[in-house]
């Protein structure tokens, strides 16, 4: 009995030794999990931060549309790449921290002192920056095919064109004039030149429109005379020839300083003259003793006011002496109308 009691005892004892040594492990695994919660969530608080700091947000503006890229790539250009947006050679990309800036090129051309210049402008761009690219600088009357402050579309097409204005002058020459005297104490044909004939200049001072460099209209300002012309003076021989109307040339042996007078067979029934023809115009009488019958002259005034003209010598009369002739006309009226006057009877070759 004694025995089975130290028996129980001992039974008791590992008993509870049992549990106080299952006390104590359960005691150390809750005081262990209590540790490692904390323990854990820290850790992920950490993994989640680095996480989190890590993780980059970029801002892309693509001309106008806008978008929002999230990487772990460390800059701007990393993650332009990653998106695989296209950029053109000439397009202009800005990169900065947290923002990607695209300025997409428009196209256009510009004609400029007659060259064509293709130029890149971007969003926003104006006709204005179009020209400058192309190295334009503005002159004052210059016209521009587009508004300047138009905005550059795609394949657009800027021309300019140039207008000057300027003035100048030019000299125009004044031909001289000639003036050819008759001088019959020079052999008839042979001419002496008494004055050179000198040219005269003529000042003329234009205004001009150029339109690309190409003048479009010039007007005439003012003109003065630089130079006055020198008028030819020339004598021409006419000895021993008279000059008629049309411009020909007759030839006389002799002159004779006359008087005449006038007559008419209108009213007489005896229309023959003194050689047995008609009398008729172109007739004279003249005394035989000084102009033989048959010759033939030139009757004009000594001024040359009036003119009778070619005529022949076939009649005479009582009252016709010396250097007296009568010269014939058709009518009465006309005899009274002439008179008497004096006049040259050239007698000719």
């Amino acid at each position: 009995m004694r025995f089975r009691l130290e028996q129980l005892r001992q039974a008791s004892q590992r008993a509870g030794t049992w549990c106080a040594l299952f006390a104590r492990r359960l005691r150390h695994a809750v005081t262990r999990r209590l540790v490692l919660a904390p323990l854990f969530l820290i850790i992920s608080l950490a993994l989640y931060a680095r996480y989190v700091t890590e993780f980059n947000l970029f801002l892309i503006i693509d001309q106008n549309e806008f978008t929002v890229h999230r990487t772990y790539a460390k800059n701007a250009g990393e993650a332009l790449a990653e998106t695989g947006i296209y950029v053109n050679q000439h397009d202009s990309v800005m990169l900065n921290a947290s923002e990607i800036s695209i300025l997409r090129a428009t196209h256009a051309f510009v004609t400029l002192d007659g060259t064509t210049v293709p130029v890149n402008c971007y969003q926003g761009g104006t006709v204005m920056d179009a020209l400058a690219k192309a190295g334009y600088i503005r002159k004052e009357h210059d016209l521009l095919s587009h508004n300047p402050a138009a905005p550059v579309t795609e394949g657009m097409e800027i021309t300019v064109t140039r207008i000057e204005f300027r003035s100048g002058y030019e000299y125009e020459e004044i031909p001289y004039e000639e003036v050819v005297n008759e001088n019959p104490y020079i052999n008839y044909g042979t001419s002496v030149v008494i004055t050179e004939g000198e040219p005269g200049l003529r000042e003329i001072t234009y205004n001009e429109t150029l339109r690309d460099g190409v003048v479009i209209a010039r007007r005439p300002a003012v003109e003065r005379i630089a130079k006055k012309p020198v008028t030819k003076v020339t004598e021409l021989g006419t000895g021993n020839t008279i000059k008629q109307a049309d411009g020909t040339y007759l030839f006389y042996k002799k002159r004779l300083e006359v008087e005449c007078t006038a007559y008419t067979t209108e009213r007489q029934v005896n229309k023959i003259n003194a050689i047995g023809k008609i009398a008729r115009k172109g007739t004279i009488a003249v005394d035989p003793k000084v102009i033989p019958l048959r010759s033939k002259v030139y009757v004009a005034a000594r001024n040359g006011a009036w003119v009778y003209g070619v005529a022949v010598c076939e009649d005479t009369g009582g009252s016709i002496k010396g250097n007296i002739i009568d010269l014939y006309f058709d009518t009465y009226d006309e005899c009274i109308q002439f008179g008497r006057r004096k006049a040259y009877l050239y007698i000719l070759e």
